[in-house]
């Protein structure tokens, strides 16, 4: 288990070079796309244009900020364009697909989810917590990320207690099962976001 800070994030270039991305967490650790099981990251899109080609990966897209985009898809059948301008509504669509990303308003913070097609597959819970802990287990082949939507929340587990802020996230990777805790910082809803990737 191990918390990550957004102040500490590793920043890396997409596939593409069109933009950038914090990394929150991916297996194995150091591999490129190309490689990658599974990946979790927080891009920053700044200009429309076209995502990176990723054969082998399905991905799950969401907005965290900002007005949202619209995405033209084409690839294996599909031809259509999904405008994506709910916060914390997860899109589904195949790394191997021609997608053009147009901006609607501005500049769009994103939560990207991918695993690698027949490996891993994951799933994504949106918790509205408040003061009383919800608990969220985690099976022995599982991998669970929370990642905090809105600050601060606190997170509770056999390793201690942690506060998240806004972009902060807790990496469960135990081989294991296990459990943690989590819950807002007063008694209004605060939204987290539970990744759970597991072996397909």
């Amino acid at each position: 288990m191990r918390i990550q800070r957004r102040a500490d994030a590793v920043v890396q270039p997409w596939k593409n070079g069109g933009g950038v991305s914090r990394l929150l967490a991916a297996s194995p650790a150091d591999a490129g796309y190309n490689a990658i099981d599974w990946h979790v990251s927080r891009p920053t899109i700044a200009a429309s244009g076209p995502f990176s080609h990723l054969p082998g990966l399905d991905r799950q897209f969401m907005i965290v900020g900002g007005a949202g985009v619209v995405l033209a898809c084409r690839g294996d059948g599909a031809d259509f364009s999904q405008r994506i301008d709910r916060t914390l509504a997860p899109f589904a669509f195949r790394g191997d697909w021609d997608v053009h990303c147009e901006l609607i308003d501005g500049t769009a913070e994103v939560l990207n989810v991918m695993t690698r097609r027949g490996r891993y597959a994951a799933s994504i819970e949106i918790a509205s917590l408040r003061d009383a802990p919800m608990m969220f287990r985690k099976p022995a082949p599982e991998v669970l990320i929370a990642w905090c939507a809105a600050g601060p929340l606190a997170a509770y587990g056999a390793w201690g207690t942690a506060t998240l802020e806004r972009d902060d996230a807790v990496i469960v990777d135990e081989h294991s099962a296990t459990e943690i805790a989590l819950s807002a910082g007063d008694a209004d809803a605060s939204p987290a976001v539970i990744i759970r990737v597991s072996p397909a």
